[in-house]
C-alpha cells in the first residue's frame, strides 16, 4: 500500500512541473510561446518603464544636490561681505553663479522631465528648488531692495533648445517647472538668512548698518504676515510659518536692544558724550513715561 502511495505522489508531483514548464504531464515540452509571449512582454514593458523611472530619479536626486550645495555656497558668500564694495561685488559674482545654476542643473532638470510626468519627481527636485529660490531672492534683494516675483524665476526657466535631429523645428522651448509652493518654502527660508544678516550688522556697530537692520526687520515682517494668509495651505507652509515668526522675534529683540542700549556705553564715563549722551537721553525717556490710562490704549 505505501509503495502504490508514493508512487502517486510522485507521479502527481512530476505532472505538476510539467504544467507549470508549459507542457503536458509527463512530455517535458517547451514553453506555449503565443500564449505566454503578450504576458511577458507587457511585464517587460513595465519593468522597462519602472527601470527608466528608478533611474530618471537618481539623476534628478543628485541635480538636486548639486543646486543645494551651490546655492549654501552663494548664500555664505553674499554673508561674508560687510563693506559696502565688497557687497556690491559679492552680489555681482554671487548673481552671476546663480545664472550658472540656471544654465546647468536646473536646465538639465528641464530637458529631464521633458515629455514625463514631472508630478512624480517632485519631491527629488523640490529641495534644490527651495534652496536655489532662497539663494536667489537673497541676493535679488541686496542688489535692488526688493523681492523678485515668482514670473521672473520661471522666464529664466525657460530654455530655447536647437533639434539636431529634426530639421522642420530647429528649436524647441523647454520649461524647468518651478511650482509655487517650492517658491513659497524659498522665501520662508529667506526670513532666516534675514535674520540672520541683521544681526550680523547690528554687531558691527556702523549706523548705515543699523539702518539695514531696520530694512531687514521689516522683511521679515512682510513676509510673516503674508505667510500667516497661507496658514493651512499645506503641512510645510505650516511648518516653516512658525519658524518665521521665531526669526521676527528674534530680530525684534535684537532691535530692541539696540534701541535701549547706550551706545558707545565706553565713552559714557567720559561725559556721556556723543552716541553715548544719546543713548543714555533715550534711556531717561523710558524711565519717564507719560501717564497711560487703565486701557492703555486697546479700547
Amino acid at each position: 500500500m505505501s509503495g502504490r502511495g508514493g508512487g502517486r505522489h510522485r507521479q502527481r508531483a512530476r505532472g505538476g512541473r510539467a504544467a507549470r514548464e508549459g507542457g503536458p504531464a509527463g512530455a517535458g515540452g517547451p514553453v506555449d510561446a503565443a500564449a505566454a509571449g503578450p504576458v511577458l512582454a507587457q511585464f517587460r514593458a513595465a519593468a522597462a518603464a519602472l527601470n527608466d523611472r528608478h533611474d530618471r530619479h537618481e539623476r534628478l536626486v543628485k541635480l538636486s544636490r548639486d543646486i543645494t550645495i551651490e546655492s549654501k555656497r552663494i548664500i555664505f558668500l553674499l554673508h561674508s561681505a560687510i563693506s559696502v564694495e565688497e557687497q556690491e561685488k559679492a552680489t555681482m559674482d554671487a548673481m552671476d553663479r546663480l545664472n550658472a545654476l540656471i544654465a546647468g542643473p536646473i536646465k538639465a532638470i528641464g530637458i529631464e522631465l521633458e515629455q514625463k510626468p514631472a508630478y512624480l519627481h517632485a519631491r527629488a527636485v523640490s529641495p534644490g528648488f527651495q534652496e536655489f529660490c532662497e539663494a536667489y531672492t537673497f541676493c535679488y534683494l541686496m542688489k535692488h531692495k526688493e523681492l523678485p516675483p515668482w514670473s521672473k524665476l520661471q522666464n529664466d526657466f525657460t530654455y530655447q533648445i536647437k533639434n539636431i535631429e529634426v530639421e522642420e523645428q530647429p528649436e524647441r522651448t523647454v520649461v524647468t517647472m518651478l511650482t509655487q509652493s517650492d517658491f513659497l518654502l524659498g522665501l520662508a527660508d529667506l526670513s532666516g538668512e534675514l535674520m540672520r544678516r541683521a544681526i550680523n550688522s547690528i554687531s558691527r556697530g556702523i549706523a548705515s548698518d543699523n539702518q539695514e537692520c531696520h530694512s531687514c526687520c521689516q522683511t521679515t515682517r512682510d513676509l510673516f504676515t503674508g505667510f500667516v494668509g497661507l496658514f493651512g495651505a499645506s503641512k510645510e507652509v505650516s511648518r516653516k510659518l512658525c519658524v518665521t515668526r521665531a526669526n521676527v522675534g528674534k530680530v525684534e529683540a535684537a532691535l530692541y536692544a539696540l534701541a535701549l542700549r547706550p551706545a558707545g556705553a565706553g565713552d559714557a564715563g567720559a561725559g556721556g558724550a556723543g552716541a553715548g549722551g544719546a543713548g543714555t537721553a533715550r534711556l531717561r525717556d523710558w524711565a519717564e513715561p507719560p501717564a497711560l490710562s487703565d486701557d492703555e490704549g486697546f479700547y
